[in-house]
């Protein structure tokens, strides 16, 4: 018999293969649609920063974004108008208030977390008060509103939004705060000169000091309305009649609820955080004085809880507008885990005393409390890796181009030998214009590795210190960031000279030509018929300023590499597009333009 040859069955490959391949473009189409639905679920957070701004003015969104980048990191941040801040008779918000939507922005920080993002930086005062200037008018316990059934109180919003992102160990929060200064905004919910100074003056009253064992917050609310001596009210103290015609019940009302709520909301922050290590707090004093006034005992207070090493996260620094720079350098000093070997020389020889009324330390407490913030190690110049060069008022006015000249030189000397450098003006432009156009004559801005000039001495000092070591480190442990970083590096230069020229030149005469309109310099009328006329004169006196700055970065070296030491030409740069943020003339913002030569 003949056998069958053995029948192998078929398989249909053709149609498995193209099921297959379907199926494949199935997926990836998913995947595609995901990322471009729910981009933040598949990006890299391993860079990221999430950023809640104290408000929308420049120091609290260009300069941020400009020194995270330029050490390598990305700033994330909700919309502007989560965060804008209104003043009176300017347009309000979309939710119609002229403050921040609290709800909207807790809601984002949880979000943000379970996205997947491990770095934030908060503003205490955005996310219960609804901004800086806010918090100064809200005078007791303001729940939020997240739905019908949902209303809460501030720190029950923040157990239920932030603390949960905490609970995750592999996340860093960095919260700042600030300590109610000693007068609220003016221009905003009709606060006036009068109503500033008279508020100032009153809280400038020397109050009794509490001895250390009555350190407790009720003691310290006891003691808000009365003189040194526990009897007179406060307000009687005043010399000057005119303030204390102005000191009405509701206005002394509302001044003393702002401190007991700014200050029961702090306490009540630090004891929910203290169970967490992965949580640092700074608390800001903005507008204080050295004196025993009505912060003196609040501040005391916040030490008992806080304790004295600046270094642990945890601390009251002085200024205010530089806690979220400070946040960059601090989380660029623990991700490199570097201790950087600082010098410090002052130049002007007045760093021991106190520059005005307003600061609550001298110059040389700043430097040291920032540099133990940033756990640098303090060393001879001749052992240093990074200098901080810092300008003081003059202690002989009749001394100051010498001083000018000793500073100027001794940053040519630094920079031909690659000596990288941090420049801290810190002098309140006592030197004026020759100091200004000796630095622009004689230094090449890009080779510095940071640069401040026009804060008054503790911001001056906080940005400083944050954009140079916050770059430094990242040119010291990484520069992996190439021209994204570097391009950032120069806005961030080009931003402070910039607006150190415009206090220099620009604002006064811009302020006596508004004026010469009728024109209230620190609240423009969004209505005003002069708004076209404004921009043309703003533009006519801040362009050339903006030429000086454009001219000392352009075809300069920037400084981009240590080891070895390397630069990187700078082609071009541009400032373009000035405007208010707040339609005042206290500070003003810009765009600026960057072009590097390609590696």
């Amino acid at each position: 018999m003949r056998r069958r040859k053995k029948q192998h069955r078929k398989f249909p490959l053709r149609p498995i293969l193209v099921g297959v391949i379907v199926l494949l473009l199935a997926l990836i189409a998913w995947e595609l649609a995901q990322r471009r639905l729910y981009p933040e679920r598949f990006r890299d957070w391993s860079r990221v920063i999430a950023y809640v701004p104290l408000d929308d003015r420049t120091d609290n969104l260009e300069d941020v974004a400009y020194a995270a980048e330029a050490s390598g990191w990305e700033i994330v941040m909700p919309p502007r108008d989560w965060f804008r801040t209104a003043l009176d008779g300017q347009p309000r918000n979309e939710n119609g208030t002229p403050y921040g939507n609290r709800e909207a922005l807790f809601q984002w920080v949880r979000d943000m977390g379970r996205a997947g993002c491990q770095t934030f930086i908060l503003s205490l005062d955005q996310l219960f008060s609804g901004g800086l200037v806010h918090s100064r008018s809200v005078r007791e316990t303001w729940p939020l509103t997240f739905s019908k059934r949902a209303t809460m109180g501030e720190i029950e919003a923040f157990r239920k939004y932030v603390l949960p992102v905490a609970k995750n160990p592999r996340n860093r929060l960095y919260l700042f705060d600030s300590l109610a200064r000693l007068s609220p905004t003016v221009g905003y919910r009709g606060i006036g000169e009068a109503e500033y100074y008279a508020l100032r003056e009153y809280g400038m009253v020397p109050r009794p000091v509490l001895p250390d064992k009555d350190l407790t917050l009720q003691h310290v609310f006891s003691l808000y309305p009365y003189a040194g001596d526990r009897h007179t009210p406060a307000e009687h103290a005043l010399e000057k009649e005119r303030f204390r015609d102005a000191l009405t019940p509701e206005l002394l009302e509302m001044y003393l609820g702002v401190r007991r709520r700014k200050l029961t909301l702090t306490d009540e922050v630090l004891s929910e955080i203290q169970a967490y290590d992965n949580v640092q707090l700074l608390i800001g004093v903005d507008d204080s004085s050295n004196r025993e006034n009505i912060q003196y005992n609040e501040l005391r207070y916040l030490r008992t809880r806080i304790g004295d090493d600046v270094s642990s996260g945890i601390a009251v620094m002085a200024g205010l507008d530089s806690l979220a720079r400070l946040f960059v350098g601090r989380i660029a000093q623990e991700a490199y885990d570097y201790r950087v070997r600082a010098s410090v020389r002052y130049v002007g020889g007045t760093e021991e005393k106190h520059s005005s009324e307003f600061d609550l330390y001298t110059l040389e407490d700043v430097v040291k409390l920032h540099l133990d913030f940033f756990r640098a190690e303090q060393v001879d110049e001749k052992d240093a890796e990074l200098q901080f060069l810092v300008m003081t008022a003059p202690e002989n006015p009749e001394q100051s181009g010498a001083y000018i000249e000793e500073l100027v030189s001794t940053l040519e000397r630094n920079l031909a030998l690659h000596i990288p450098t941090v420049l801290n003006e810190a002098s309140n432009n006592a030197y004026g214009d020759a100091l200004e156009q000796e630095l622009l004559k004689r230094v090449p801005f890009a080779a510095l590795v940071a640069y401040a000039g026009k804060y008054d001495q503790a911001n001056v000092t906080g940005a400083a210190f944050a954009m140079g070591f916050s770059r430094y480190l990242y040119l010291r442990c990484d520069a992996s960031g190439g021209l994204d970083a570097d391009a950032a590096q120069v806005r961030q230069m080009a931003n402070s000279m910039a607006l150190t020229e415009y206090i220099l030149h620009t604002r006064d005469p811009l302020n006596a030509y508004l004026k010469s309109l009728n024109l209230d310099t620190g609240n423009i009328p969004p209505d005003t018929p002069y708004r076209t006329q404004i921009p043309r004169k703003l533009s006519e006196l801040f362009a050339p300023e903006c030429q000086k700055v454009c001219g000392n970065l352009r075809n300069t070296e920037l400084l981009c590499g240590l080891s070895p030491w390397a630069t990187r030409k700078i082609e071009s740069v541009s400032i373009r597009d000035y405007l208010f943020p707040w339609n005042r003339t206290f500070e003003l913002s810009f765009t600026v333009d960057v072009s590097l030569e390609e590696p």
